[in-house]
């Protein structure tokens, strides 16, 4: 499974396979390395390069702190489970501005225009999916850019249907 790891403002992206041979780790694109870690409670020991690492680990969800002799690492996971979840929900995490399709569908009326002021939750347009239309709706308050799509087009989950130009804080 693949996990993105946040540590001092950079993201990590680590994948972490359970085989019979044992627990195996890829750091980014490097080679794919076997670990030995073993679990007791929130006392973890992790041997890497006939080297012992002993570290006490606290979270929650995302945010953990690993407590260890060398000093403190505080860092928040995401799997990429829940980064695809909330793709489908529209919140891409590079661009929270654009809107996207939660899922497939045919796009039936497109309501906003680029140049147009809109208001987050306002409808943006309406898409057909499963049998049932849809309010796509904005996600930030701003100005349309671009509508991407057509009336009548048929459209992918995580399309890009939208993108919002932010309004500026008063």
């Amino acid at each position: 499974m693949l996990f993105y790891v946040h540590h001092n403002n950079q993201e990590y992206r680590v994948r972490v396979e359970s085989r019979r041979d044992g627990l195996h780790i890829k750091f980014f694109d490097e080679r794919e390395q076997p670990v030995d870690l073993v679990y007791y409670g929130n006392d973890c020991t992790f041997i890497h390069d006939n080297r012992v690492f002993h570290a006490n680990i606290w979270g929650a969800k995302t945010d953990y702190i690993v407590w260890r002799p060398q000093g403190n690492l505080n860092f928040a996971v995401e799997s990429e489970y829940k980064r695809l979840v909330g793709l489908l929900r529209g919140q891409d995490l590079d661009e929270q501005n654009n809107v996207y399709a939660r899922m497939p569908g045919k796009i039936v009326k497109i309501i906003a225009k680029p140049g147009q002021h809109v208001k987050k939750g306002e409808a943006v347009l309406i898409m057909e999916a499963m049998k049932m239309e849809n309010e796509i709706r904005a996600t930030i308050n701003g100005e349309i850019l671009k509508i991407s799509v057509k009336e009548g087009e048929a459209v992918e989950t995580g399309a890009t249907l939208a993108e919002i130009n932010p309004a500026e804080e008063d």
